[in-house]
């Protein structure tokens, strides 16, 4: 999703941050998109496209507050005057459409953009389809108010400058503090934001965040050094059980450490994978369960090796269920947790 207008002010004030978060104002946010195409030169939908208008139409009749963009494209055939025409009629016909199924004319924004929007090459067909097309963006003007925060080390409290990633159900964005930490952006009122803060030098943080305009919160992001021998454990990093299968709640959380490889490109680390075998003695490593905790760290490593991070920088290692958090757990939070990765800095100073 996009947010229309992002307005990043870091206020540093005597040392502090001047937070305004009982500001209250309205933004609008993209909360659903749809794009449908057309023959050469033809303004008449395509078979099966209707069906995505349909459902399109039917998610904006439950949405408040809202209003489409719709925007009409062509390949580069043609003069230009010919495929601004074009552009306005492909435009029109979803327009009637989405009208025909209930969504006030006032509501929609016809935009004709002839060939000057491509969103492939049209040096070949299957691009010169892909150009052929119009597309309608949902808008919904959302309440909005103010995050604040700083980031710190977490061992001297000292501002650090950092970049600061925010995503919400309709908003996905980044900022950089101010070199004191400070940050200050527009959020969602009211709306679970995820924040995950990134710094060279440093071991990241997330944390999910309600933003309240009525109880406004001053939010520290304290930083671990990602020293020589420091180890962490990856959060909200969960497998299925007797698997090497992340759970898919988990799955964004292997971006967040690719941008820590990324962020700190002068460390080596070991990628350690852990089991959950409670009240059992420690298993050998010819054992099946210790094998399971080696394909648990493999999995992390090749997700990195095929985004680009050299695997001189890094090395997998199994931990069977030697060094488990909940040596006799019982309960399923407890079972997950000893089911984890950790990140130990094996060097750090030498880049790769």
């Amino acid at each position: 999703m996009q947010i229309r207008t992002f307005f990043i002010i870091a206020l540093v004030w005597g040392g502090g941050f001047s937070l305004y978060a009982q500001e209250v104002f309205d933004s609008t946010l993209v909360i659903d998109r749809a794009e449908v195409y057309f023959d050469v030169n033809d303004d008449v939908l395509q078979p099966g496209e209707d069906s995505i208008l349909q459902s399109f139409a039917d998610k904006c009749k439950t949405t408040n507050r809202r209003f489409l963009q719709i925007a009409g494209h062509t390949d580069a055939d043609g003069s230009e005057a010919f495929n601004q025409a074009l552009s306005q009629r492909r435009a029109e016909t979803v327009r009637r459409f989405l009208e025909a199924q209930g969504i006030p004319a006032e509501q929609m924004k016809v935009t004709p953009y002839g060939e000057s929007h491509p969103q492939a090459t049209n040096a070949t067909e299957e691009g010169k389809q892909l150009n052929r097309r119009a597309t309608v963006e949902l808008w919904q003007r959302t309440q909005m108010t103010w995050l604040a925060g700083q980031v710190v080390d977490a061992e001297t409290k000292q501002g650090i400058q950092a970049m600061v990633g925010l995503r919400s159900r309709y908003l996905v964005d980044s900022l950089q503090t101010d070199t004191a930490g400070f940050f200050r952006a527009p959020v969602p009122d009211r709306m679970p934001v995820e924040v995950s803060v990134f710094a060279p030098g440093y071991f990241f943080e997330t944390q999910t965040l309600v933003p309240n305009s009525i109880k406004p919160i001053q939010v520290e992001f304290p930083l671990p050094p990602a020293l020589e021998g420091e180890v962490m454990t990856l959060k909200n990093f969960y497998f299925v059980g007797n698997q090497d299968t992340l759970l898919p709640k988990s799955e964004p959380e292997l971006p967040k450490l690719l941008k820590f490889m990324q962020f700190n490109p002068d460390i080596r680390i070991e990628i350690a994978g852990h089991i959950n075998l409670p009240n059992n003695p420690p298993v050998t490593k010819e054992s099946w369960n210790y094998g399971l905790s080696v394909r648990r760290a493999k999995r992390v490593y090749t997700y990195l090796v095929e985004h680009g991070i050299d695997p001189d920088r890094m090395s997998y290692k199994g931990y069977g269920n030697w060094e488990m958090v909940f040596p006799h757990a019982r309960l399923e939070k407890e079972q997950a947790l000893n089911r984890r990765v950790e990140i130990r800095i094996l060097e750090k100073g030498k880049k790769k």
